[in-house]
C-alpha cells in the first residue's frame, strides 16, 4: 500500500509539473479536459491502485487551443511546439483590386488573428521587419499579411497621389478580404514609423476586427507638426510647383508630396484631448530613445491620446528610429504580438465564465 501510495503522488506531482511548464491559460473549451480525468479503480481482491492520467502535452490539436494548453496554439513561440507543417507553408502572392487600383500582398495562411505587418514610409512590403515577422509566423502557425502601399512596390498608383488616408482606407479593405475570403475572425497590426500613423485610423475604422496594435517607432502627424515646421522655404516651394520632393531626414533620403503634407494635416491624430483615439484594444508601443526622426517622447503623447486602458509603452535605450538592428529588436516585436495574444485569451476565457451555457 505504501508503494502504491508512492506512485499515486509521483503520478500526480508529474501531471503537476507537465501542467506547471506549460503555464495555466484556461480558454473557453473546456468541454474537452486536457489534464485527464485520474482514473482509479479499485481491485477488490488484490485491493491495488491503478492510476491512468493523460499528460497535458499528448495528443493535443496542434490547431485548435483547448482546455489548459499553456498558451493558445496560436500563441506558441517554442519552434520545438509548433507543428512541423507550419515550417513548409508557402506565402501567396497576389493582388487585391480596392477602389480601382490593384494592391499587391504575400499572404501567409495560419491560424487567426493575423499578423498584419504595415512598412514605414517609402518602404515595400520587403523590407527587413516584414521578412523577420512573417518568418516567425511561418515557425509558429500564424497567418501574415503584409501588402505593398498604393503608389509603393508593386501596387499600382503614383506615389505623388498617396497619403495616409488611401493607405488606412486599402489596410480596412484587406482586413474585410481576410474575414470574407479566408474566415479570419480578427487581426493584429504591426505598424512600424508611418505605417503606426495608418494602423490607428485602420483600427478606428476596423474596431470589431483589430484585436491589437503594435507600434514600432509609430509616428502619427509626422507630416505637420515634425516635418513640416523644419522644411526650409525652398523645399516647401519646389512641393507646392512640382507636387514632389526629394528631402533628407534622419540621414535618410525620404520623397515628399503635396498630395501626402495636405492629407497629413486633416488626418492628425494627437492635437486632440487625452482619450480621443478611439481604439480600446490592447496596444503596445516600442520607442527608441535614440530615435534620429521622431522625438521619443511622441509615444507618452500617443499612450495619452488613446481611449484604451490596456497601452504598455517600452523605450529601448541607444536604439534608432527603425529598431531592426538586430535580434532582440525583432524578439520585441513578437513578445509584443504574444502579450497581445495572452491579454485576449484571458478575456475570451473570463467572458465565458460570465456567460456559461
Amino acid at each position: 500500500p505504501a508503494m502504491h501510495h508512492a506512485l499515486l503522488t509521483v503520478s500526480i506531482a508529474a501531471c503537476l509539473l507537465d501542467s506547471i511548464a506549460f503555464g495555466f491559460v484556461p480558454t473557453s473549451s473546456f468541454n474537452q479536459p486536457i489534464v485527464g480525468n485520474l482514473r482509479s479503480s479499485l481491485d477488490s481482491r488484490q485491493r491495488r491502485v491503478r492510476v491512468g492520467f493523460l499528460s497535458c502535452k499528448a495528443q493535443l490539436d496542434k490547431t485548435t487551443a483547448v482546455g489548459w494548453i499553456g498558451r493558445p496554439s496560436s500563441a506558441v513561440s517554442n519552434v520545438q511546439d509548433t507543428d512541423k507543417r507550419a515550417e513548409i507553408r508557402m506565402s501567396v502572392t497576389g493582388g487585391l483590386k480596392l477602389d480601382r487600383e490593384n494592391i499587391k500582398y504575400d499572404y501567409l495562411p495560419g491560424n487567426s488573428p493575423v499578423i498584419v505587418f504595415l512598412p514605414a514610409l517609402n518602404q515595400t512590403r520587403h523590407g527587413t521587419k516584414s521578412t523577420a515577422i512573417k518568418t516567425w509566423c511561418r515557425r509558429t502557425g500564424r497567418s501574415f499579411l503584409v501588402a505593398d502601399y498604393f503608389g509603393m512596390g508593386q501596387s499600382s498608383g503614383e506615389y505623388r497621389d498617396a497619403c495616409v488616408s488611401r493607405w488606412a482606407a486599402d489596410t480596412a479593405g484587406l482586413i474585410d478580404w481576410l474575414a470574407a475570403e479566408h474566415a479570419h475572425a480578427g487581426v493584429v497590426l504591426v505598424g512600424a514609423g508611418a505605417g503606426g500613423w495608418v494602423m490607428l485610423h485602420a483600427a478606428m475604422m476596423r474596431p470589431a476586427m483589430v484585436k491589437g496594435l503594435v507600434g514600432v517607432a509609430a509616428d502619427p502627424d509626422f507630416t505637420e507638426a515634425i516635418v513640416l515646421p523644419a522644411l526650409s522655404s525652398d523645399v516647401k516651394a519646389r512641393i507646392e510647383r512640382e507636387g514632389v520632393a526629394e528631402i533628407e531626414w534622419g540621414g535618410k533620403p525620404y520623397t515628399l508630396s503635396r498630395r501626402l503634407l495636405e492629407d497629413g494635416r486633416k488626418m492628425q491624430l494627437l492635437n486632440g484631448p487625452p482619450g480621443s483615439i478611439k481604439v480600446d484594444c490592447p496596444v503596445r508601443l516600442i520607442q527608441g530613445l535614440g530615435d534620429e526622426e521622431i522625438p521619443p517622447e511622441r509615444q507618452l503623447d500617443l499612450s495619452a491620446a488613446l481611449s484604451g486602458r490596456n497601452v504598455v509603452t517600452t523605450y529601448v535605450k541607444a536604439a534608432r528610429h527603425a529598431l531592426d538592428a538586430g535580434d532582440a529588436d525583432f524578439r520585441r516585436i513578437f513578445a509584443a504580438v504574444e502579450d497581445i495574444e495572452r491579454h485576449n485569451a484571458r478575456a475570451a476565457w473570463l467572458t465565458s465564465m460570465n456567460n456559461p451555457v
